[in-house]
């Protein structure tokens, strides 16, 4: 077993939160049969400052040190959000460092750096910068892409969350394409302007019915990961169409996408 070490904060700063005694939790879960993650974690919070001590059978790879922190942020979430919830209390947490089985800390930062180049309606130019000002207008006054973007920023930090937010993103990028009373014809109407098979979109609204649902079970982390990045794809296309006046995409600048 291998020791991780996190450390961070509820926020907004509460330090009025301090837990007598440790809460201690355990996990024997696969997660890419057969692959299995053995974990057990002991958490503190002191004066509103969160330490989770986490041993663990698994680590070397970005993957397995992302499948510890991922359930040392859901053990410290958890703890939070029913403390938040007796107390009526709008409160959360956030890990901000580790110190990893090779005794370095490393600062903790939500990145998805293979995301990045798939968003092309915020590059400007030739030096990497990004053109805010290009999709602001239209994310700020249609709130329902204004909390599509931000389901799907959430799921960088939060990827448990992905199957219900991206889900949930898509449905918006429906409704904003044509009468919300009309679904099929947003289905279509999407896939028609923005060059989508129905199969690449599926992959999306099927993995986020049973979370949708309440039904948690089941999804994967590298199937989570890979509906973000589906997800973030459709959205650079939908802004993309929206930034040049709702016109048809052109396949020749973006090929049909599909499985």
């Amino acid at each position: 077993m291998v020791t991780y070490i996190f450390n961070g904060k509820v926020l907004p700063t509460f330090k009025e939160f301090t837990l007598i005694g440790p809460v201690i939790a355990h996990w024997n879960d696969p997660i890419d049969p057969p692959v299995s993650i053995v974990m057990n974690a002991t958490l503190r919070i002191t004066k509103g400052l969160v330490e989770i001590l986490c041993e663990s059978n698994l680590s070397g790879t970005e993957e397995y040190d992302g499948q510890v922190h991922l359930r040392a942020n859901d053990l410290a979430r958890t703890l939070v959000n029913c403390y938040a919830f007796g107390k009526g209390m709008g409160l959360s947490v956030i890990l901000e460092t580790v110190i990893k089985p090779d005794g370095i800390k490393y600062n903790i930062q939500a990145h998805r750096p293979d995301l990045e180049p798939l968003v092309t309606v915020l590059r400007s130019g030739h030096d990497g910068g990004l053109d805010i000002q290009a999709i602001l207008p239209i994310v700020l006054t249609d709130p329902r892409i204004f909390v599509a973007v931000n389901d799907l920023v959430s799921c960088v930090t939060q990827i448990q969350d992905a199957p219900i937010r991206c889900g949930r993103a898509i449905d918006a990028i429906r409704h904003s394409m044509a009468p919300a009373d009309n679904r099929k014809q947003g289905w279509q109407a999407m896939r028609e302007n923005l060059n989508i098979d129905l199969e690449y979109l599926e992959f999306i609204t099927n993995l986020s019915k049973g979370p949708r649902h309440g039904d948690v079970i089941g999804t994967t982390f590298s199937a989570n990961r890979e509906t973000i990045k589906r997800s973030w794809i459709v959205m650079n296309r939908f802004l993309e169409f929206k930034k040049r006046g709702n016109q048809r995409l052109s396949l020749s600048e973006f090929p049909l996408l599909k499985n």
